[in-house]
This record gives structure tokens, C-alpha cells and sequence, in this order.
């Protein structure tokens, strides 16, 4: 039996998953820590892309955390994988080689497209569904993918995040009309650029990240469901989703905050990142929400059992 443990730099929070993988490359994921960290703060913002030194900080202390939950593990293989805030900072090298000399990883900058077809492979190996459209709405971008036949025809890396976007237009406490109109206009602009993407009509919508999590956490509740941590596969249909959304928006930060309770430190950037999936659904006129646990970390696990 080895251990495989995946070091994930996102754009708003810092993981790490502890995987067990057996001789016939079966592996099984048997802890998971996260920290919220914002390694996108700023970024959504007029100028240069960097990061932060409070956000770069706060990323290296997570690092240091999880060390001690892996170090003396035996077999032990480490894989450090970073998504959007660190591929356009314009500091990242800088940010690496501090994780390099802290964790001894070479941490592997994904491209966008390779975060979507690494969500993709995550839940096409983890859900069993042939169709579909999968977003994962991340901090500093959200991927998508149209899925036929369980092939992918098409996906892309949208350079916008539930944390940029959040800046962006001003949506950490209650959004203005004005610019709640702005986003969705912008939103939608992305969206017709991508005429591939209406081969996702009236299919399943899988999604994947921290904003959809807590929509996922909250039906739970509200099912009575008493493991709000086990949502993997479940469904919920698209306009009960929708009305959640709405709920929402209609909140200042304080409400959302109440509102959201254990998840409450994401009641700044939970419309930023809500608001693109409710136009998805609206676009793409999708009937079926399916949340998937499976993402980028899982679909690298799967990519490198392969090989």
C-alpha cells in the first residue's frame, strides 16, 4: 500500500488529501484538510496580477499545518498541483520556490485547459453518468465541460472566480442593481463565445467547487439529511437551486452570514460565485443540478494511475 498525498494551491482555499493506493492502482481518499487562504485576492482589481503577501503567508502556514499529518507516512509519494492564481501571477516564481524550500515539491502549474480536463476525468471516473455539463466555479476561474457519450467534446478555463468576480463587481455585501446587471452581462459575453457550449442544452448540470458545495450542504440540512459532509451524486433540481440562489442574493453580508452558519467566512464571495451557474442554468436551460466531490485533485490521481 502507498500513500499518495496532493498538495492543491487554489485560488481560495489550500488542500490536502491523503489517498491510499493499492497494488492493483485502487485508491481511496482517507483524509482531507482544507484552509481558507484567498490566494486570489486582489486579482480582481485594475493592473498587475500578484499575489498577495498576507495571501502568500496564510498558503505557506496551511502548508506547514498539513505537513504534520503526512511527514511520517510510510510510502509516502507528494504531488503539488496550483490552479489559476498562481498561473497569472505575475509573482508566482517567487511564490513556488518558497513552497519548494518549505515542502520539497515542485508544485506543477496546471494550464486552464488542463484544470477542465483534469474535472472532467474526475468525474467521469466518479460519477456514472454518459451526458452532462460539468462547471467548477473556483476562486480565481471556473472550468467548463460538455460531456457526450462520456467523451469530452469540449471544455475550457474561464479566467474569473467567485473571489475575483466578488471584486469585480462589488458583490461582497449587498449588490447593487447596476452592477449585479453588469456581471450577468459580462457572464453572458463569455458565454456565447463559446458556441460549443449550447451542445450542453436541456443536460444535467454536474458541478464541482466551494460555492456549489454550500448550496449542496444547505439542501442536506434542509432534507434533514444529518452527514452534510457526504453529497457526492446528489441531486437537486435546477430551479430549487435557482430559488436558493435568489435567497441569497436578496441578503447583505450579515444575513448571508447567518444565513450560512458553519460556512459563513464564504458569505462574501458566495454570490460572485453562485451568480455564473445560475445563468448557466438559465442558458442552457438545464433540469438537474448533480454535485461531485470528484474534481482536479482526483482526475491528477486517476491521470497518474494510468500512467
Amino acid at each position: 500500500m502507498k500513500n499518495l498525498v496532493m498538495l492543491d494551491l487554489g485560488s481560495n482555499s489550500t488542500r490536502m488529501s491523503i489517498n491510499q493506493v493499492d497494488d492493483q492502482g485502487n485508491f481511496k481518499e482517507i483524509k482531507r484538510l482544507k484552509q481558507m487562504t484567498r490566494m486570489a485576492e486582489g486579482m480582481g482589481k485594475e493592473g498587475p496580477k500578484v499575489l498577495d503577501e498576507e495571501a502568500i503567508a496564510r498558503t505557506l502556514d496551511a502548508l506547514k499545518n498539513f505537513q504534520a499529518e503526512y511527514r511520517d507516512l510510510p510510502n509516502l509519494t507528494l504531488r503539488g498541483i496550483a490552479t489559476e492564481a498562481v498561473r497569472s501571477a505575475d509573482n508566482s516564481l517567487d511564490f513556488l520556490n518558497q513552497v519548494k524550500e518549505l515542502t520539497g515539491v515542485d508544485i506543477e502549474v496546471l494550464s486552464g485547459s488542463a484544470e477542465a480536463y483534469y474535472d472532467y476525468v474526475g468525474v467521469i471516473n466518479a460519477l456514472d453518468i454518459s451526458d452532462c455539463v460539468i462547471c467548477d466555479m473556483g476562486g480565481g476561474s471556473f472550468e467548463l465541460v460538455t460531456v457526450k457519450d462520456k467523451k469530452a467534446l469540449s471544455y475550457v478555463s474561464i479566467p474569473y472566480g467567485a473571489v475575483s468576480l466578488a471584486e469585480k463587481f462589488k458583490s461582497h455585501d449587498m449588490i447593487t442593481a447596476q452592477d449585479l446587471f453588469k456581471f450577468e452581462r459580462f457572464i453572458m459575453q463569455k458565454f456565447r463565445q463559446l458556441p460549443w457550449l449550447l451542445e450542453g442544452k436541456k443536460l444535467p448540470l454536474v458541478l464541482l467547487g466551494g460555492a456549489s458545495r454550500t448550496v449542496a450542504r444547505k439542501e442536506m440540512a434542509r432534507l434533514g439529511k444529518l452527514d452534510k459532509m457526504q453529497f457526492h451524486g446528489m441531486k437537486m433540481s435546477a430551479y430549487s437551486f435557482i430559488q436558493t440562489y435568489i435567497e441569497w442574493l436578496g441578503m447583505d453580508k450579515t444575513a448571508r452570514q447567518q444565513a450560512l452558519g458553519p460556512e459563513k467566512d464564504r458569505a462574501d464571495i458566495i454570490i460572485s460565485g453562485l451568480t455564473p451557474i445560475a445563468l448557466l442554468i438559465e442558458y442552457l436551460q438545464i433540469p438537474e443540478i448533480i454535485f461531485s466531490e470528484s474534481g482536479v485533485r482526483e482526475g491528477v490521481i486517476y491521470s497518474m494511475i494510468r500512467k
